[in-house]
């Protein structure tokens, strides 16, 4: 039978013309490029819809005011600046919450949520605050803290290639890591800037500027500590641009913990009200983000939990060493080298004993680096995937918390059996669609622990994942989802 020749489009039925059906059949590259493309953003969409409508959601019930509300982190903060403002110890129960109770009445007290336990430096800090009323004073540290988050975001963005961040960002700015934060009056957005300014800096050489920026650690150091140490290692083949960053860092930071106990009153008192804090916070703080919140209430919970922060120590301390003696991550490309300090840094966040959703917000750069440009790098069966399984876990503990233990401990041992199988584009997705979906069910009380360090640990897993395939480790045989074809732009 002889051949009719190349279809043309002329030849094609009416119907065909106009929706795809000929592009598709000349094209089929471009056909399942645009396929994958579009239902990227359908369920890109559907979890933006989700973060501005539980925005809404909790906009809606943090007005009037309540205890241990809006604010209710705030109101600790101003009334420790209050305090050191008239020479009084911050760290004295009574005094410190005699202040809080005359900034914003409560009718009862728990001690562990009203301690100022930071260090004294940070009273210091605060006092540039104390000045303003108190509702006056929070509105300010709040919008303060919700531009610079805005900016360093779509800043970050820009240094990795995107070519838009608008809707990214909106996302960003009403996830409730984020939201949190900045409902309760926390420093995170502030540590995010110092995070991203750090990184850029570190990107375009400067080590003196890079080092000023670890002024942030002093607000939350059993957070942020990894950051200098792993920044640092950036600088190892060039010892004076280290010593300039070592300078930098270790200056500001003795230089403000020294200021600190010479100019708040009663700052000796600092070390005995920690260790009385450490003891009684966390049975009473129960939103914890890190793993051993996970475990607490399994028998010997606290042990555990011990365990589990020393490991992340030890993987945090093994990176650093690494970065500067293992020659695959010394001759990182000095364009991704800040993986070193993120995927560290959500190392630590997953196993610290002492973090809250609203810490999370230091897991958003690494989280961008791995999805890629405008989300290019995920794919849209694993978001999907990612989306389901995180509202069945959600589900399970609601409804028998025992099932979704078992699954959450089938899950991981699954990850870790299968790791040299994961593609990277994989792990992101999952990663993305768990911090946009699982941090949301905690503020409903209807399950027994938060489900925040399934999400955070994941965001490890794909950070850990992105710098494996820099380091030319064996992995899955994965191509990126959706890659556009000649001539097509990538969404």
């Amino acid at each position: 039978m002889a051949s009719a020749g190349p279809r043309r489009v002329a030849d094609a039925p009416e119907s065909a013309i106009g929706n795809g059906a000929v592009t598709g059949a000349l094209h089929p590259e471009t056909a399942s490029y645009d396929r994958a493309a579009m239902s990227r953003r359908v369920l890109l969409g559907s979890l933006l819809v989700v973060c501005t409508g539980f925005a809404a959601f909790a906009l809606a019930h943090m007005f009037p005011p309540a205890p241990y509300g809006l604010a209710d982190d705030w109101r600790v903060f101003y009334a420790a600046a209050q305090v050191i403002a008239h020479g009084g110890n911050p760290y004295d129960a009574a005094t410190i919450h005699a202040a809080e109770q005359t900034a914003q009445h409560y009718a009862s007290v728990q001690p562990s949520l009203d301690d100022f336990a930071d260090l004294p430096i940070v009273g210091l800090f605060l006092r540039a605050f104390s000045w303003l009323p108190y509702w006056w004073s929070y509105a300010v540290f709040t919008a303060l803290g919700m531009v610079v988050a805005g900016a360093s975001l779509r800043l970050w963005m820009r240094e990795l290639g995107w070519p838009s961040a608008g809707l990214w960002v909106l996302g960003a700015l009403c996830s409730w890591p984020l939201l949190v934060g900045a409902l309760s009056g926390q420093f995170d957005l502030l540590l995010l800037g110092a995070t991203v300014t750090a990184l850029l800096l570190m990107r375009r050489d400067r080590p003196w500027l890079s080092g000023l920026c670890m002024a942030a650690v002093l607000l939350k150091p059993h957070i942020l500590w990894p950051l200098p140490l792993l920044l640092a290692t950036s600088w190892v083949g060039d010892m004076p641009q280290l010593r300039r960053f070592a300078l930098s860092a270790g200056g500001v930071l003795v230089a403000g913990t020294v200021a600190g106990f010479l100019l708040v009153p009663h700052a000796g008192s600092f070390f005995a009200h920690l260790l009385n804090f450490e003891s009684t916070v966390t049975a009473v703080q129960p939103d914890l983000a890190g793993i051993p919140g996970l475990v607490a209430h399994l028998p010997h919970g606290a042990l555990l939990g011990d365990g589990i922060a020393v490991v992340g120590v030890a993987g945090v301390l093994a990176l650093a060493v690494a970065s500067i003696r293992q020659p695959a991550l010394r001759a990182l490309p000095a364009d991704r080298r800040h993986l070193i300090p993120l995927v560290g840094l959500a190392f630590w966040l997953a196993c610290t004993p002492y973090a809250h959703p609203n810490d999370d917000v230091l897991l958003f750069p690494l989280l961008i680096a791995v999805v890629g440009e405008a989300g290019r790098r995920l794919d849209p069966r694993w978001l999907e995937v990612g989306m389901i399984m995180s509202l069945a876990l959600i589900g399970c503990f609601v409804g028998a918390p025992v099932v979704g233990a078992v699954l959450v401990v089938l899950g991981f041992a699954g990850w870790a059996w299968w790791w040299r199988r994961i593609p990277g584009p994989a792990a992101a997705s999952v990663a993305l669609a768990a911090v946009v979906l699982l941090p949301d069910i905690w503020p409903f009380h209807v399950v027994p622990v938060s489900l925040t360090p399934i999400a955070v640990t994941l965001v490890f897993v794909a950070g850990g994942l992105e710098l494996r395939g820099l380091l030319g480790v064996p992995t899955a045989a994965a191509p990126l989802p959706a890659a556009a074809p000649a001539g097509v732009p990538s969404s």
